[in-house]
């Protein structure tokens, strides 16, 4: 079985679509993962896009040589081979996903909201809200790979105890909404500092300001910080691995995904300046009720009592989801 991955030049789309491969080769037997780089040229898309929505232009798209014209749509890294099944994620993605469906008569799998294209030409779609679609595959969390390091190697580096008990605070920044004041920037450092009842492993994002990391290196009492803007080292699946609670700040969908995907309990951090999409509003509703994450106010953390938060974390990793749900395809 021959699996292509389309990859545009967005590492989370990425990431969730090589989760979706690994659940693939972990279902079934002799996969074969080709993995494409691609970029689709701004003005023929919507040309390509009117095409694949048209019963009849999809007909002469679905015809062999039609690939030939791939290039006037899409810089693509190599050679296209074929594939039984497609898998991609992002809306860059998800017309030659159809494309090279028709073309090789494969499976289709996209990751999130196929907007501006007709929801049914995908075999499935995942998503982790209800759409109302008949062919979603709704999962209690967005594709994401496990921690695939050597986690006694990293403990032996950073000299943490593989044993050891730990939090772990994933701090970002302003954007898709959220707005961080300085003070509550300061709350972080203070909530960190009195709860030292556990070694602490921070790290914070491109989106923390410059200023905030250097405070924060200087006044946090952590085991491990890392200024992700002086020093951009992927830590996150380690330190999800090793910690017993969770911190996120709430304005990174991925960030938070990420924490419950390792089925630990989450603390969902969130500023007073705040102004969420609709349908970000609705994964933190359902989170929240499922007792995945537990949702704060970063100004009233002095009052949180972690002894008296219940907390359900998923009973499967997202690979073994993923697995449960591929039945239906093959």
């Amino acid at each position: 079985m021959r699996v292509a991955v389309l990859k545009d030049n967005k590492a989370g789309h990425y990431n969730q679509s090589l989760a979706v491969s690994k659940a693939i080769e972990e279902a079934y037997d002799d996969v074969c993962v080709d993995i494409y780089t691609i970029q689709v040229y701004k003005l023929s898309k919507y040309l390509l896009r009117f095409m694949l929505n048209n019963p009849f232009t999809r007909k002469l798209l679905s015809k062999p040589y039609s690939l030939n014209f791939v290039k006037f749509f899409y810089k693509i890294d190599k050679p296209l081979s074929e594939a039984d099944i497609i898998v991609s994620s992002g809306k860059d993605t998800s017309m030659l996903n159809i494309w090279l469906k028709l073309v090789y008569e494969a499976k289709s799998i996209y990751i999130g909201h196929p907007k501006k294209l007709n929801y049914k030409l995908f075999d499935m779609v995942f998503t982790i809200l209800d759409l109302g679609f008949e062919n979603q595959i709704v999962l209690n969390v967005s594709p994401t790979l496990p921690y695939s390091g050597d986690i006694e190697k990293f403990c032996k580096e950073y000299n943490l105890d593989v044993n050891g008990s730990y939090y772990t605070l994933l701090i970002g920044g302003d954007g898709s909404g959220y707005k961080y004041s300085e003070k509550e920037y300061d709350k972080l450092i203070s909530f960190v500092n009195s709860h030292q009842e556990k070694k602490w492993l921070v790290t914070t994002s491109r989106r923390t300001p410059q200023s905030i990391e250097a405070k924060m290196k200087r006044e946090m009492k952590c085991a491990i910080f890392i200024a992700y803007n002086q020093e951009p080292k992927k830590v996150v699946g380690a330190f999800l691995t090793l910690c017993d609670k969770a911190f996120v700040t709430q304005e990174s969908a991925s960030m938070l995904n990420e924490a419950i995907s390792f089925q630990k309990p989450v603390v969902s951090l969130y500023p007073k300046d705040k102004k969420e999409e609709e349908n970000y509003i609705k994964i933190l509703d359902n989170l929240d009720r499922r007792k995945n994450i537990y949702r704060c106010a970063i100004e009233k953390l002095d009052e949180l009592d972690l002894e008296e938060i219940e907390f359900k974390t998923l009973e499967n990793s997202s690979i073994v989801e993923m697995i449960e749900k591929l039945e239906r395809i093959y």
